[in-house]
């Protein structure tokens, strides 16, 4: 295992080593969720990969993937137990430098979101309940604002906010529901 862990650092590090226009960058970050009904949601990860296709002298264009895990016991009704929530965004971004603080990179994206969930719920009567579990697909849209600080060439952290919207139809009428969650992320990320 640790020799598995050493290989795909040092591929890591070849990698920032040899490369001169450092397309790619991998993110790892820490959500704060800041939407109302959303409090009990605890965010376990965020990762992205980002490629930059595109660069001029004040911006860079590119596409990302990005995987959210959040947790939580949000309940919309007094038989809900615990929901697992799984965001997929696939997005466009650009990133600007600017020329008189070159170690800063403000930078905006927008994309598709799929979101898939799982859920656990009780059902039965109040003498003999069962736990049941239903799992859940919405689609939607998100929009990134934030910046980024350079620490070294390769190494940065950065701040955004992150707005995630999802739509789903109601099993109950033909409404349509979903997910409308703002988030803060703070995180490190390594260019190469």
């Amino acid at each position: 295992m640790k020799t598995k862990h050493t290989l795909v650092f040092l591929f890591f590090i070849s990698l920032t080593t040899f490369s001169q226009n450092k397309k790619f960058s991998v993110e790892v970050n820490y959500p704060l969720g800041m939407s109302n009904g959303f409090e009990n949601l605890s965010g376990i990860i965020d990762a992205s990969i980002n490629y930059r296709f595109a660069t001029s002298e004040l911006f860079s264009y590119g596409a990302s993937v990005t995987f959210d895990y959040l947790k939580g016991d949000i309940n919309f009704s007094n038989q809900d137990l615990n929901r697992n929530f799984f965001f997929y965004h696939f997005d466009g971004f650009a990133e600007m430098t600017i020329p008189s603080a070159e170690k800063l990179h403000p930078f905006a994206g927008a994309g598709l979101t799929l979101l898939n969930y799982d859920y656990q719920y009780l059902s039965g009567t109040n003498e003999f309940p069962t736990i049941e579990t239903r799992k859940e697909k919405d689609l939607g849209f998100n929009i990134k604002l934030g910046i980024q600080y350079d620490l070294n060439n390769n190494l940065f952290i950065q701040t955004y906010f992150h707005s995630i919207r999802t739509f789903n139809k109601s099993d109950f009428n033909n409404e349509t529901i979903g997910v409308n969650y703002n988030q803060l992320k703070i995180g490190l990320g390594l260019r190469f």
